[in-house]
């Protein structure tokens, strides 16, 4: 084997010997020798001390062409085998003029730049000379190989930056900010909004991560960039210090209120929340741009705010008053107003703004901020009871939140008190409204004024709640002051009108004696069918109020007239009520329908009703009743007075009339007839069959005669 090893080398070592003399044999040939021998020592370029000989050809040849076959050949073998690279690159460099090998030279040093500065300098001194775009561009792509770069590969850089493509730019901003090379004015120069995006997120990041805040770029790329998210991390970014200036101020401001894009709009939100630096400047800034401004959303944005600066709350509070919008200055006192509370001295300055100010929304809205805050004494008594008699709408409600407010205590039952006549405003709020009238309804004692104010939106008010309110606090003022507090022109309205009854019973009892004409017509009022139902709400029937008037001579005419109607109409399921309408008749027996009435009564209800009282009511005299008896021509007929003078048998024309009766010819035919006549007769102590014989002409005894 070592034999076989040691024959391969000589015979090696023999072939280098021989492409030696050939190569020496080069520079005394003519062209075409020399590319004869060169082909033949092409075979042996991968040996080193070859390859050195054939580098020294190359340095010597003046043939560009073959040079260039040369330099191809040479760099086909990989140059692993040359030790001295400096020779090489030094060749090289001499070869770079020569444009048939230019593009064979620059891959071999570009090679070598990696790892030596010397092919690096030549590389970057020649980039510099170049013209040509591809050759440039080819270069480049070597140089920006080695990760850790020198001194003079960063000035490089920063000098090629922004002439290189968008490709190699990307590249070599990353190698420059990796290198942390970058001063604040480059970086700057890099967020210019014609810059790609992939470079502006680039240097974004790094800003994030080196906290550098170029603010100028930043505020120029929120206002013109066209990527929402760039725009995005440029107001972030401008967060990381604070908004400490009325310039960054504005343009988070601008990204706010003119951002077509929502997420911008949102981060321009959280910096307001949490980045603000409200300095004397940016107040005065953002006071100027609320006066100007077209909406509220700038101040929505301040208003959590002004819980904590109080300069602040000072400057919006002093904006307010003067010549802005009125909207913009009622959201200003809506904010601030809920800062009472914790600010007692700004309750002092909103009651001075209240006198102070002109306009009705304003005063609304200083006067509700006001009425939110209790104080411990009676000091806003008085300007509550004056905004109650304020026109606007607004600032009576108001007013009326401020006496809502006020406790019922004995000092302040007057105030309380002397709000009543609001309720009268039935444009107000209706749920304040029933709040006050409730309030005022639980005063012990209310004036005479304040119980005529109820008494009069009794009279209006359309909302049963507080209508409730009226007729109790009417009802207290009756039972404590008696007939003086009743209107009764109301009662009759009520009765007649509305159909309500409530408040009226039961104290028209107590003081009927008091107005009988007004509490007659009350009750008459009462007794129409569409009252029916009230009446019943109140536990009241009619039979109680003819009674009640029977008993204090109230029966008229018409009442008398109504009591006939329902004993004549009335569902005989009612009978029990009859005996009540009869009693009520008693009261007027000069009403001049009654005994037609009362004869219709008998023949059609007689026995439903109490004969007896039908007796005491009717009082008929025999002549009377005898006529009433001849115009019956049937059983049926008849049979109730037969009845009635069965009941009445103790009325001396009973054997008379009883007699007048049997004399009917139909009479003594009805089986019902003749059974009503003996209970009649046998109660008025009178024979029946002697009364029927009396009455029936006697039958011929004599019997058949006889035939003659």
């Amino acid at each position: 084997m070592s034999k076989t090893t040691d024959e391969i080398r000589e015979r090696r070592a023999a072939h280098a010997s021989q492409t030696l003399m050939m190569l020496d044999m080069v520079p005394l040939s003519d062209t075409d020798t020399k590319y004869s021998l060169l082909s033949g020592a092409t075979r042996y370029l991968h040996d080193p001390a070859i390859a050195e000989k054939w580098l020294s050809l190359i340095a010597t040849e003046t043939d560009t062409t073959l040079k260039a076959d040369m330099i191809r050949q040479l760099a086909a073998t990989g140059l692993r085998q040359l030790n001295n690279t400096t020779e090489l690159i030094n060749v090289m460099i001499a070869s770079l003029a020569q444009d048939d090998a230019r593009d064979l030279i620059l891959p071999i040093l570009g090679r070598l730049s990696i790892t030596n500065q010397t092919a690096r300098q030549h590389l970057i001194k020649f980039y510099r000379q170049q013209e040509n775009a591809d050759t440039s561009r080819l270069i480049l792509s070597w140089l920006l190989i080695p990760v850790d770069a020198g001194p003079e590969d960063i000035a490089f850089y920063k000098e090629i930056m922004h002439r290189a493509d968008i490709t190699d730019k990307l590249v070599i901003v990353n190698r420059l900010l990796l290198q942390d090379t970058l001063d604040i004015a480059t970086i700057a120069s890099l967020l210019r909004p014609d810059e790609p995006v992939a470079i502006k997120e680039m240097v974004l990041r790094f800003c994030f991560d080196r906290s550098f805040v170029p603010v100028e770029a930043l505020s120029t790329l929120v206002k013109t960039d066209t990527t929402p998210f760039i725009r995005t991390w440029c107001i972030q970014l401008l967060a990381v210090h604070g908004i400490d200036s009325p310039a960054l101020t504005d343009t988070i401001l601008h990204a706010y209120t003119q951002d077509p894009d929502q997420s911008v709009k949102q981060a321009a939100l959280r910096v307001f929340e949490y980045s603000l630096q409200l300095t004397p400047a940016i107040i005065e800034y953002l006071c100027a741009q609320l006066a100007t401004a077209q909406n509220l959303q700038l101040l929505y944005l301040l208003a959590p705010y002004t819980a904590k600066h109080e300069t602040l709350m000072n400057a919006l509070l002093t904006l307010s008053t003067q010549n802005v919008r009125v909207d913009l200055a009622v959201a200003i006192y809506n904010i601030l107003g809920k800062l009472i509370a914790q600010r007692p001295a700004l309750f002092e300055r909103f009651v001075q703004a209240y006198e102070l100010e002109q306009k009705e929304e304003c005063r609304t809205a200083i006067l509700q901020a006001i009425t939110s805050f209790t104080p411990n004494d009676d000091s806003l008594n008085t300007f509550y009871s004056k905004a109650l008699q304020a026109p606007s709408p607004a600032i009576r409600e108001a007013g009326i939140k401020g006496i809502l407010l006020i406790p019922l205590t004995k000092a302040n039952i007057d105030v309380v008190q002397a709000a009543a006549p609001v309720l009268l405003h039935t444009q107000l709020n209706r749920e304040l409204r029933r709040l006050l009238a409730k309030k005022i309804s639980t005063i012990p004692q209310l004036s005479a004024d304040t119980v005529k104010v109820f008494s009069q939106l009794a009279d209006h008010e359309q909302d049963q709640a507080i209508r409730e309110i009226c007729n109790k606090v009417q009802e207290t003022a009756i039972s404590q002051a008696g007939s003086s507090s009743i209107n009764w022109e109301q009662w009759l309205h009520k009765a007649d009108v509305e159909h309500q009854f409530s408040g009226i019973f039961p104290h028209i009892w107590m003081y009927y004696d008091e107005n009988p004409e007004m509490a007659n017509r009350i009750l008459w009022a009462a007794l129409t069918p569409g009252n029916s139902s009230s009446l019943y709400q109140e536990g009241v029937s009619d039979i109680e109020i003819l009674r009640f008037l029977a008993v204090h001579k109230g029966m008229d005419d018409n009442l008398s007239r109504y009591a006939l109607t329902q004993l004549l109409t009335t569902d005989l399921g009612n009978e029990s009520k009859f005996n009540h309408y009869l009693l009520a008749l008693k009261g007027n027996p000069g009403f001049a329908e009654l005994r037609e009435g009362l004869w219709q009564l008998l023949e059609k209800r007689g026995r439903y009703i109490n004969l007896i009282l039908l007796d005491e009511v009717l009082r008929p005299t025999a002549a009377e009743f005898r006529e009433q008896i001849d115009r019956q021509s049937t059983a049926a007929g008849i049979l109730p007075y037969i009845t009635y003078l069965d009941k009445n048998c103790s009325w001396e024309p009973v054997p008379e009339l009883l007699q007048t009766i049997m004399a009917k010819p139909f009479v003594p035919q009805d089986n019902d007839a003749m059974r009503a006549m003996k209970d009649a007769c046998r109660n008025a102590c009178i024979d029946a069959e002697a009364l029927q014989r009396s009455v029936t002409p006697a039958a011929n005894d004599d019997g058949p005669g006889f035939a003659d």
